[in-house]
């Protein structure tokens, strides 16, 4: 009679969950403790008085689905591959193995079985109680939990495939672990060196991660947006009494398609952790890479790795000081990777032999790693790709967001949809990468423009961030351009009143007050609440001053002189009511919020407004902020307060001062001189 062949040992699956029951046992009870908590609120509430509904549960199982279970299986999957597979790491242990009456095709069937059986008894336990608890509390919602239940078992699987693969790559634990780590953030973390390497070569781009390899690092592209996602809606319905009650209609996974892709791809995973096992030697226990053909990726790869990092590291320690720039001298940086990419390959030849004598005859690869790593070097700054002179083209935006900060005046940030105004800036962006050796230098002047812009077609965001280090006097077009942009009433509007351009509100001013007013009569500065009317007239007289390019003036002033003799103490505050239109995923919602304004004395419709309102007369002033600097000084220097042996120096006698009472008052004829700023 003819014998049929098993591929399924039922022995050893059950000898393999019995050896390790302490682990599946372990994290079983950890994840018990969260359907506990939850029975515990319950009893607490009362299961039929609580407030939740079915859909409600059905979320927090998706937050759970997408923040939670990829970070388990990740942690948990990599313990279950190696409580396995741990037998191939060791001389004795795999000639055991491999001695038994079952054959390798058998060994990997039972061993795989077993470890997904370990993956999924915790989520089992877990997933079991929060449904029982459901059905107790009247929570239970059929589609959640199918649609949660098939994305735990498709994460589950994916995962303890990549674990089972990489366990046949090396014949080392320690070195498992780290394949098995770099393995899911090799993709992203490639990238994040890549755009930090351009960020310290291009001038202006910095190393914001974009995430363009996501899929290829899962359990960043799990968390990330791109991923996995809970959308709900919600409705509301008001009362006979008018309160707005919010009921949750609909929960949906977005994207939940994701995780049977992995799961597909977890298949070949272990088709192919099957071809490595078949054709595994038992000698190679031990090894740091039990694959031939693997030895000069790693070699190589940890060569790489070690030029870029390293590289990067010894050049900030011994070169960082002779950079006149932002950007790196090519030349240096060259050299430190390509000693840095040294030292990696032979750190990396060391493991693989697992002996310290590999330096006789391995100056061809030694070589190899130094050509490779100046290559690296010389590509990222001969810039082919054009990443450094990009620039977007008007038509393919959005909208622009916008930043920029001096030295000394007032930052500026908005966000502009307007056509002229993205042509500006533009504009602005050319120039500065046509005078980047004037704006990139060791001036004592020091500006910082930062562009980020939506792109149309693709979607993407992507920024530029140009810090300007320049001279006093320096002749420069992208300065001027820099100036009348910080004037122009489209960006100012954005700037300063940024909750009444939000198209998806509706404002309505309420009220404000007016901060720091002068009283010369008492000698005290006075906070002036606004009524709405007030309030509504002083709005219009700021938008008009705006439309006159008032404001901004003093974004680049020269000197902090300059910016204080203009400058107003006081300060405007607008109160608004804002309501938020309902969307699909939100109510509609009224709350509050303010808008404080700085003003200056170019700021003419304003300080018109505020005479004509009677809230500046001849007793009532907003005082400069050189002007306040001077008397305060001063005035402390008259009573006795202010004990500087410089003082009369800078300021002279206080008689002199003030020829009056010996107080200084805005308007007197104060001695005042730069260097007391």
């Amino acid at each position: 009679m003819q014998l049929k062949t098993s591929y399924f040992n039922p022995t050893l699956f059950r000898k393999n969950l019995m050896r390790f029951w302490p682990l599946w046992g372990g994290v079983s009870a950890l994840g018990a403790l969260a359907p506990l908590c939850a029975l515990a609120a319950l009893i607490h509430e009362g299961f039929r008085s609580h407030s939740m509904q079915p859909l409600e549960m059905t979320a927090i199982y998706y937050e759970v689905l997408h923040y939670a279970v990829p970070i388990i299986s990740l942690l948990y999957g990599v313990l279950c591959a190696l409580a396995m597979w741990n037998y191939l790491y060791n001389h004795r242990s795999v000639s055991l193995y491999h001695a038994l009456p079952i054959t390798r095709k058998g060994l990997f069937i039972t061993n795989v079985l077993s470890g997904l059986a370990m993956m999924l008894i915790p989520y089992a336990v877990t997933g079991g109680l929060m449904i029982l608890i459901s059905l107790l509390g009247g929570l239970f919602e059929p589609v959640g939990v199918l649609v949660t239940v098939l994305g735990v078992l498709g994460l589950s699987f994916f995962y303890f495939a990549a674990a089972t693969l990489i366990a046949f790559v090396t014949g080392n634990p320690f070195a498992f672990a780290a394949f098995y780590f770099i393995f899911h953030f090799l993709a992203a973390a490639a990238e994040w060196l890549v755009m930090e390497l351009m960020s310290q070569f291009y001038y202006g781009v910095s190393s914001t991660y974009q995430g363009v390899l996501d899929f290829l690092s899962p359990t960043v592209f799990f968390l990330d947006y791109k991923g996995l996602n809970t959308h709900t809606e919600f409705q509301d319905t008001v009362s006979p009494d008018g309160w707005v009650e919010r009921t949750l209609e609909s929960v949906t996974l977005e994207n939940g398609w994701v995780i049977a892709v992995y799961a597909l791809a977890g298949v070949a995973l272990l088709g192919c952790a099957w071809l490595l096992y078949r054709r595994r030697r038992s000698e190679c226990a031990g090894d740091v890479v039990a694959v031939g053909w693997m030895k000069p990726v790693f070699r190589y790869g940890v060569a790489l790795c070690a030029a870029v990092t390293g590289g990067t590291l010894l050049y900030h320690l011994f070169f960082n000081s002779f950079q006149k720039g932002s950007t790196v001298m090519p030349l240096p940086m060259a050299v430190c990777m390509a000693a840095a990419g040294l030292v990696g390959y032979y750190i990396a030849s060391m493991l693989l032999a697992k002996s310290f004598h590999v330096f006789r005859g391995s100056w061809k690869g030694a070589l190899a790693s130094v050509a490779a790593a100046g290559a690296v070097c010389a590509v990222i700054a001969l810039d082919p790709a054009g990443v450094k002179s990009w620039k977007p083209e008007a038509g393919n935006l959005e909208s622009v967001s916008l930043s920029l900060s001096s030295d000394y005046g007032r930052g500026i940030s908005a966000d502009i949809a307007d056509p002229a105004a993205i042509q500006k800036v533009l504009d602005l962006h050319g120039a500065i990468l046509e005078e980047e050796q004037q704006l990139d230098s060791d001036g004592n002047r020091y500006g910082q423009a930062y562009l980020g812009y939506w792109l149309r077609d693709s979607g993407q965001y992507v920024t530029r961030q140009y810090s300007l280090r320049y001279s006093d006097g320096l002749q420069s077009e992208a300065l001027e351009q820099l100036r009348e942009l910080a004037c122009d009433p489209v960006v100012q509007e954005a700037n300063i009143f940024p909750l009444t351009r939000d198209s998806s509100v509706t404002t309505r001013v309420t009220g404000g007050y007016v901060e720091d007013v002068y009283n010369s009569q008492t000698r005290e500065f006075e906070n002036l609440e606004l009524t709405p009317d007030q309030a509504r007239e002083l709005e219009a007289a700021v938008l008009r001053d705006i439309r006159a390019g008032h404001f901004g003036k003093t974004f680049l002033a020269d000197s902090y002189e300059e910016e204080v003799q203009v400058t107003c103490r006081g300060s405007l505050s607008f109160y608004y009511s804002i309501t938020r239109k309902a969307t699909g995923e939100y109510g509609s919602e009224t709350y509050g919020d303010s808008e404080s304004i700085t003003i200056s004395t170019y700021c003419t419709e304003t300080l018109k407004a505020l005479e004509k309102l009677g809230i500046t007369d001849e007793t009532h002033r907003l005082v400069t902020r050189m002007e306040y600097s001077t008397m305060q000084h001063a005035n402390d220097y008259r009573d006795g307060g202010w004990d500087d042996p410089y003082a009369e120096e800078w300021y002279g006698p206080y008689d002199a001062a003030s020829p009056g009472d010996g107080y200084v008052t805005p308007g007197d004829d104060c001695v005042y001189l730069e260097s007391a700023f």
